[in-house]
């Protein structure tokens, strides 16, 4: 059988990477051949990353490229797209691969069709409000990231819905708590991307309450270079994301957070951050929003917070009770190792695109 994944992103992309090149590795070749084509280029992620413009003729290029791929599927037995084929147009070149015999499923990671059903621009609302819940309608199956998606795609009329969430390699974290840590100051980390920075907002106030009582270090990793968080009473850290960077910040971690607002896009996030932080045995403390509530809640492995006073006092209770840390960190990391892992879900992809 021969796949293809149609990916909005290039490999920098973490969606990209981890919903589509990360099973083209994975996968044994010997029985499933996969291949990835994305829309948008690494060139192009990483001029979004460093805010530089990404110039009309190379959009209009990469977009020229995808619709000519389009007419080399003949080879491929299954369909996997990310998303959508082509952003912001009606599901035009959608409706011709629905004709065809090929089996096509839509994946998606994140409540993308709040882009469109709640668009503040009229004309996107009016022609493109129902274009995510056609797709969902018409494909062979909807691979959902989290059960928020999950009842959208229900909603909107698929009988075939498999709940997959962004998982990791396992292979690449430490099986072992690096318990040798002793930093002097109590780190906080985060990791995000340049589009995820304005959540960091959240965190401001608490944060600057525990400086007053804690030496506390925040430890950002891929957070937009132009944005300068301010905060009082505590030292900050920021690098650019790299596997590498990601990894190395992991084991300087005492604690992970994810800050979330309380909105219907925030809602269909899948929580990678905090499978992440888990994954290297640390606690976590999230915002009480969709899927972070899914994990957090009565699993022994962290805290989930609503408000201000939430957050300071979740931070500061990890703070002072080390041995709660560990095993937090342990709790997390079995539930991991057990749902959230490449390994353990590998199968599940593969059934339901085989069937």
């Amino acid at each position: 059988m021969n796949i293809i994944f149609l990916t909005k992103y290039g490999n920098l992309a973490a969606s990209s990477r981890l919903r589509a090149y990360q099973y083209q590795n994975k996968i044994e070749s010997s029985k499933i051949k996969v291949d990835v084509q994305p829309l948008l280029s690494n060139s192009y992620i990483e001029k979004k990353f460093n805010n530089k413009p990404v110039g009309l003729f190379h959009l209009f290029y990469l977009f020229i490229k995808r619709l000519f791929f389009l007419f080399r599927l003949g080879k491929y037995d299954v369909i996997v797209i990310h998303i959508e084929l082509f952003p912001f147009i009606p599901p035009i070149f959608e409706w011709v691969l629905f004709r065809t015999k090929k089996k096509i499923y839509f994946d998606y990671d994140d409540a993308v069709f709040h882009n469109y059903d709640l668009s503040e621009n009229f004309f996107i609302k009016l022609f493109l409000s129902k274009k995510i819940k056609y797709l969902m309608r018409m494909s062979d199956g909807v691979i959902a990231g989290n059960s928020y998606i999950q009842n959208y795609a229900r909603n909107a009329g698929s009988k075939n819905i498999l709940i997959l969430p962004t998982v990791i390699d396992i292979d690449k974290y430490a099986n072992n708590p690096n318990n040798s840590i002793n930093n002097e100051n109590f780190t906080i980390g985060w990791i995000g991307s340049p589009s995820t920075t304005k959540y960091l907002d959240i965190v401001k106030a608490p944060l600057s309450k525990l400086g007053q009582v804690a030496p506390v270090t925040l430890y950002l990793v891929g957070a937009d270079i132009e944005y300068k968080i301010s905060v009082d009473n505590i030292k900050i850290i920021s690098v650019p994301w790299s596997e590498i960077k990601e990894q190395e910040a992991l084991k300087e971690f005492d604690l992970g957070i994810m800050p979330l607002y309380d909105n219907p896009w925030d809602k269909g996030k899948c929580a990678f951050k905090l499978i992440q932080y888990m994954a290297s045995f640390l606690p976590v403390v999230a915002s009480d929003i969709g899927m972070n509530s899914d994990i957090i809640r009565n699993s022994g492995n962290g805290f989930l917070a609503t408000n201000s006073d939430d957050w300071f006092a979740s931070l500061y209770k990890v703070y002072c009770e080390h041995e709660l840390r560990k095993e937090m960190g342990k709790n997390g990391r079995k539930l991991v190792e057990k749902e959230f892992t490449i390994q353990s879900r590998l199968i599940d992809f593969e059934k339901f695109v085989s069937n």
